[in-house]
């Protein structure tokens, strides 16, 4: 029976380390999915990861949060919006062909992550929400040069907020190598 770890978290919580540990741990082999891999699809042009607009891609715009704080928001065009859900007809597709996957995304709560349980609902799945303090997604952030520094800050209030997940994971409190072996322990157990 085809097998499913969906990894959801805000950027920087260590979603990619983790999968490709995972990968290097399980014993099958899994195909590692996600929405970063399939933006890598689209043209350039369409996206704008400089700041500013982008109306039909992946855009992100400068705000401030409640408390002050500079924050990045994702802004999602529509032809962002028809890839996105692309990502869950491949993921669909590549598990009615019976193959184990890992699934690295950033769904923005429960109705986003209820739409995967849907399109994944014939599958073995163990839900894993990914997170760290806010402060180490931060200094990973500012550490990776390659976000807009706040977009972490964005995401980390919305991504989990009343998702109910199979496990939950931080990823500064904890090993990776901890963390992997949780996750295994839980797709046994599914």
């Amino acid at each position: 029976m085809t097998k499913i770890i969906y990894l959801n978290g805000p950027s920087s919580s260590g979603k990619t380390t983790l999968a490709k540990a995972l990968q290097e741990a399980l014993l099958e082999p899994y195909l590692h999915v996600g929405i970063d891999k399939i933006i890598g699809f689209m043209p350039a042009k369409i996206n704008n990861w400089e700041g500013g607009s982008a109306p039909l891609g992946f855009s992100w715009e400068a705000a401030t949060d409640p408390t002050g704080h500079p924050i990045y928001n994702i802004h999602v065009g529509p032809f962002a919006q028809k890839v996105a859900r692309s990502l869950k007809d491949i993921a669909h597709l590549l598990a009615s062909q019976n193959y184990h996957l890992i699934i690295d995304d950033v769904a923005f709560g429960a109705i986003e992550v209820e739409e995967w349980k849907k399109t994944l609902k014939n599958y073995k799945v163990i839900y894993v929400g990914v997170t760290a303090p806010l402060e180490i997604l931060e200094e990973r952030e500012c550490a990776r040069g390659n976000r807009f520094v706040g977009s972490a800050r964005a995401q980390y209030f919305k991504v989990h907020e009343n998702v109910s997940y199979d496990l939950e994971i931080d990823s500064h409190l904890e090993t990776l190598d901890t963390n992997v072996k949780r996750i295994l322990r839980a797709l046994s157990e599914k």
